[in-house]
This record gives structure tokens, C-alpha cells and sequence, in this order.
């Protein structure tokens, strides 16, 4: 795979996870916490619950983080490869080689 095809394949990647993140955020699971009271439970453990429930709401956000971060490293790596791109095609197409 040439340059300019592994950089348009990361940026397709780095597309998917920033829909993936995206997918994360606007789920209905990320509102639960507000569903969490203590009206909702039957026996002792609500304080319990909610604490697990607030740990895995931050798991969460921190994943879809993770996912942009690794979005916008693909995106640089894109932007890598394409330089590389260009600078080939400019050496193959100068009369005297490679320049500089």
C-alpha cells in the first residue's frame, strides 16, 4: 500500500472512532446516573450501585477520550504519510533526482 492509500485508510479509521466515541457519549446509558435515586431501589445497596454506576459513566468517558486521542494520532499519521507522498513524487519527477 502506497503512502496516500495508508494515509486516506487512517483518516477512514480515525473517522470510524470518532463516531465510535461519539456513539459512546449520546447513548442512553450515560443518563442512568439520573435514574440512580434512592426512590429506585428495594434493599440496601443503592450507595453501592450508584458508586459502580458513576465508575463506569467515567470508564466510559475516559474510552471515548482515548478513542479522540487516537482519532487525532491517526490524523497526524495521515498527514505524515502524505508529506512522504510528495516528496516522493517530487523526487521521481525533478530532473536530477532527489533534491534538498
Amino acid at each position: 500500500m502506497n503512502a496516500t492509500a495508508r494515509a486516506e485508510q487512517l483518516r477512514r479509521r480515525a473517522a470510524e472512532l470518532r463516531a465510535l466515541a461519539e456513539a459512546i457519549e449520546t447513548s442512553p446509558v450515560m443518563h442512568l446516573e439520573h435514574l440512580a435515586g434512592d426512590d429506585t431501589w428495594r434493599g440496601g445497596r443503592p450507595t453501592l450501585c450508584r458508586t459502580l454506576l458513576a465508575t463506569n459513566l467515567h470508564q466510559l468517558h475516559q474510552a471515548a477520550d482515548d478513542l479522540r486521542w487516537q482519532a487525532w494520532l491517526f490524523e497526524q499519521r495521515a498527514v505524515e504519510l502524505e508529506v512522504i507522498a510528495a516528496q516522493q513524487l517530487q523526487a521521481r519527477h525533478h530532473p536530477y533526482g532527489r533534491v534538498g
